[in-house]
This record gives C-alpha cells, structure tokens and sequence, in this order.
C-alpha cells in the first residue's frame, strides 16, 4: 500500500546530484519553482486543501511518567497519558516539562489538531491507484510539507495566547528549527513514539468537529493530519527515548 503521512521520509525533491551553488538554484528555478507553481494553481482552482483545526487549553498536573488532565473546572479526571522515560542518558520524559502533582497546583496543557481535510487525501489515493507515481509523490511532498506548515501555523498562535510569543525567532527558517520557547509533541515521534495517545489527545478535542477520526492502529483519518500535545516550558525540547 500508499506510505502514509509521516514526515521527513515522505519529503520529495527534483533530483539534483552533486551540483555547484549557481547549478542548484538554476535547477530550482528552471524545473522546481514551475512544477510547484503549476501544483499550486491547481490546489486552488480545484478546492483540494479544506484546512480545518482544533485547539484548547486544559489543567494539568504531571504525576510521575504520566500527564493527568483535568477538566476546565479542576476537578474532573478526563484522562491519563501515559508518556515513555529516556532508559539513559538524561532520562528524560515529556512530563517533566509540566507542574508536578501538588493539591491546588495545576499546569496548563494545550492540544491541537490540524487536517487539510477529504479532498487531499482522495486525490493522493486515486494518483496511487492510477500510477500516477510522478504526480503522486509531489502531491503528497507538497500536502505532507503543507500540513506541517498549518501544525506550525497553529501552534505559533497557542504561543501568543500563552503570552510565550517574545521568544519566538525573526526568521521563519529557525522557527521551523525550534526557534522559539517550548515543544510540540506529537504521538509517534520519537518523544512518544505510541501511537495510542492519538486516541485519547481526538476524544479531549472531539476530533469529529472538523471530521477527524481514528483507525484500529491508531492513525489520523484523513491521511494528512497531525496532532500534537504542546509544553510551554523553557527546557521542554525534542528528544528520543
């Protein structure tokens, strides 16, 4: 079957081969930048991109290897991620970053969800299917990059309503490095690399308002879509456990 929607690997390029500087940006400029412009139009005079997303904000006290989240009101249980520990070297965990378990004291979670929608992923399906395979894998590079950018997009707004934004970096090349203050995590990556919490990240945001739901392996429905748990912490980074 089709790969599905999973990051760095799903990048496609033009190929290019050992090129000098003034060569590559000929390549870009000549067979790239025609290509995207072309794929672009076509986005756009066929209404293939119905971008839809979700966010929120919940108490939250960290409680070992685990998050509990709480309802808005501080009382009410709503679920427990459990998250994995480094077994080396700073054994780290993506609790650490958030307010111990302590009564009265509670931490603030904020979660997302962002999909680019049916119509992208049936497309990329039926260019599979009709082996389509040059089309194919530029179409879904592009959706793929494009649902990353809409995950970034969203979760520089989380950072101004966290009142987090002053870190942020200038240049758009270093915020897609991390340049700014805090982590977005997402279920499996390497951080949490189980793709479970998935389940329990759409239940807290009812994923179905924007028509997001999950499989029996826990993978977002449509293909490209992406969630993320999101620490504000100063420390909070990515890592691999």
């Amino acid at each position: 079957g089709k790969p599905a929607c999973r990051g760095d690997d799903d990048r496609e390029a033009v190929a290019v081969g050992k090129l000098t500087d003034e060569a590559f940006e000929a390549v870009l400029r000549e067979k790239a930048e025609p290509i995207l412009a072309a794929w672009k139009r076509r986005i756009l005079e066929e209404g293939l991109l119905e971008p839809r997303a979700l966010y929120g904000y919940l108490p939250v006290q960290a409680r070992g290897d685990a998050l509990r989240v709480f309802a808005p009101d501080r009382k009410t249980l709503l679920a427990t991620l459990a998250l994995p520990r480094q077994d080396a070297g700073r054994r780290l965990c993506v609790a650490d970053f958030f307010e111990p378990e302590a009564p009265g004291r509670f931490d603030v979670l904020a979660l997302q969800v962002v999909t680019l929608g049916n119509r992208a992923a049936e497309l990329a399906s039926e260019l599979y299917r009709s082996d389509q395979y040059a089309d194919y894998f530029l179409f879904h590079g592009l959706a793929t990059e494009l649902t990353e950018a809409f995950a970034e997009h969203l979760h520089a707004r989380v950072r101004r309503e966290l009142g987090i934004h002053g870190k942020d970096a200038a240049q758009l090349r270093q915020l897609f490095s991390q340049g700014y203050q805090g982590s977005r995590y997402s279920f499996g990556y390497p951080a949490c690399p189980d793709l479970e919490g998935n389940a329990t990240l759409l239940d807290l945001l009812d994923g179905s308002r924007i028509g997001v739901s999950i499989t029996d392996q826990f993978q977002m429905d449509p293909e490209y879509t992406t969630s993320a748990l999101i620490a504000w912490h100063p420390q909070a980074r990515y890592f691999s456990v």
